[in-house]
């Protein structure tokens, strides 16, 4: 008994020695500027001391679900004791004013700061009363149809459930509330069509007239 209980004292002392070079003690957060990362690092800072084999990577992604200016994490575990966190930033869509408050809509459908991300480039405004579901779809539909989000200088959406674009060659479309991809894609051809106009407007609200007038 004496030698059993020696035997498993000395087993216990060797489990804990080996269990504490498995704690986390080093977290890195990549591809965030200082000021982001710090709002990251808030959400993890418990989870240091905790075992990195027993550590769930998806209570991790969780945690990260309501920063707004997340696209998406990798997580990597760095054996014996470091956890990589590798962050893809949002890409942002369109400027957006709501309560004379300005931000922007980034490319996962949520609002974000405009004070957390620096504009790398200018980009469309919008206008209307904001839907993210009805927002990415359309972006869906731009993107299928090959529109240059680049060259769009506005985006319009009515209560009705239909939108208005505005392009930087001064031509606007306006688009019905149903078969949107279709008459995106019509508009796309009349554009190209027409390569050498600027400042017309295409009307496609009416089903099975296309409408072309000047802007004045």
């Amino acid at each position: 008994f004496f030698l059993f209980l020696l035997l498993t004292t000395i087993i216990n002392k060797k489990f804990l020695e080996i269990s504490k070079i498995y704690l986390i003690k080093n977290i890195e957060v990549n591809n965030l500027e200082l000021n982001l990362k710090k709002i990251v690092e808030k959400k993890i800072t418990n989870i240091k001391g905790q075992n990195i084999f027993f550590l769930n990577k998806e209570d991790i992604n969780k945690r990260f679900n309501s920063i707004n200016f997340i696209e998406s994490v990798n997580i990597k575990k760095k054996f014996p004791s470091t956890l990589i966190i590798n962050v893809n930033k949002v890409t942002l869509l369109a400027k957006i004013n709501i309560n004379n408050k300005k931000y922007y809509l980034g490319s996962n459908g949520n609002i974000v700061d405009r004070n957390l991300i620096k504009l790398e480039k200018d980009i469309p405004n919008f206008f209307g009363d904001y839907q993210k579901e009805e927002f990415l779809n359309f972006i869906f539909y731009l993107k299928k149809n090959k529109f240059k989000l680049d060259n769009i200088k506005s985006f319009y959406f009515f209560p009705s459930g239909r939108w208005d674009l505005e392009i930087k060659n001064k031509i606007k479309i306006k688009l019905p509330t149903k078969r949107t991809e279709h008459n995106l894609l019509l508009s796309k051809k009349i554009i190209k069509k027409n390569k050498d106009k600027k400042n017309y407007i295409i009307d496609l609200r009416i089903n099975g007239q296309v409408i072309i007038y000047d802007d004045k």
